[in-house]
C-alpha cells in the first residue's frame, strides 16, 4: 500500500512540476513582459523566443524538456518494486509513462495559471528522449512530414506522436506505447486547435500558405 501511494505521488508530482511555467517566469524576469499578454498569448517557449528573447526562449524550452525527461526517468528508476505488467510493459515502465504524460498535462493545463498552459511540445520531447534517445529520429520524421507534406502544425504534432509511439512499441516490444499515443493525443491536440477557425480548417492539409506561417505564433 505504501509503495502504491508513493508511485501515485510520482505521477502527481510529475503533473505539478510539469505545470511550472518556466517560460512565463523567464519572460517576466528578463523583460517584465507577461507572455499571456503578448504574441499568441501562449505562456510557452515559442512565444518567448519570438517576442522576448531567443536566448532565454531556448533556455525556457530546455527547462520544459527537462520536466518531461525527469518525470519519466525518476519514476522509472524509483517506482515499485512490483512484478506486474501492463500491455507488455513492466510496472516501472508503466508508471514512468503515466508520469511522463502527467508532466505534459501539467504543462498544458497548469493549475498555477488557471489551467491555461502551453502546447506541451518541448515537455513531450523530453519525455520521449527519456524513453529512448533514438526516438528523436522518428519524432523528427513525423514532425517534418506534417510540416512539409500537410503544412499543418496539428498534423505535424499528430505524426510526431504517432511515429515516436510506434517506434517505441517496436524498439521496446511493449504495446503500452501505442496506448501512449492516444493519451498524448488527448492531452496535446486540444491545445493545438485554433478556435478562430472551424475544426475542419484546423485539420486541413496545406492549411498554411508558406512554411514560415507555421512558425509564427498565432492567437488561439
Amino acid at each position: 500500500m505504501v509503495n502504491i501511494l508513493k508511485d501515485a505521488g510520482f505521477i502527481i508530482a510529475a503533473f505539478l512540476v510539469g505545470a511550472i511555467p518556466f517560460c512565463f517566469v523567464l519572460g517576466k524576469i528578463v523583460s517584465g513582459k507577461r507572455l499571456t499578454e503578448i504574441g499568441d498569448k501562449n505562456p510557452g517557449g515559442w512565444n518567448l523566443v519570438f517576442n522576448v528573447s531567443k536566448f532565454w526562449g531556448f533556455i525556457g524550452i530546455a527547462l520544459d524538456m527537462a520536466k518531461g525527461y525527469f518525470a519519466y526517468f525518476v519514476a522509472l528508476r524509483f517506482a515499485g518494486p512490483f512484478t506486474l505488467e501492463l500491455l507488455g510493459a513492466d510496472y516501472n515502465t508503466a508508471i514512468a509513462i503515466l508520469a511522463g504524460c502527467a508532466s505534459v498535462a501539467g504543462h498544458n493545463y497548469t493549475p498555477y495559471m488557471r489551467f491555461k498552459g502551453g502546447k506541451g511540445i518541448a515537455t513531450w520531447g523530453g519525455f520521449m528522449i527519456a524513453a529512448s534517445p533514438w526516438t528523436i529520429f522518428p519524432a523528427a520524421a513525423g514532425l517534418l512530414s506534417g510540416l512539409f507534406i500537410a503544412r499543418n502544425m496539428i498534423w505535424s504534432i499528430m505524426l510526431g506522436i504517432a511515429f515516436s509511439g510506434i517506434f517505441l512499441f517496436i524498439f521496446r516490444g511493449t504495446p503500452v506505447f501505442l496506448l501512449t499515443i492516444l493519451l498524448l493525443y488527448a492531452i496535446m491536440l486540444p491545445r493545438q486547435v485554433n478556435r478562430n477557425y472551424s475544426l475542419g480548417l484546423n485539420f486541413k492539409f496545406r492549411k498554411e500558405a508558406t512554411l514560415g506561417d507555421l512558425f509564427k505564433p498565432k492567437i488561439r
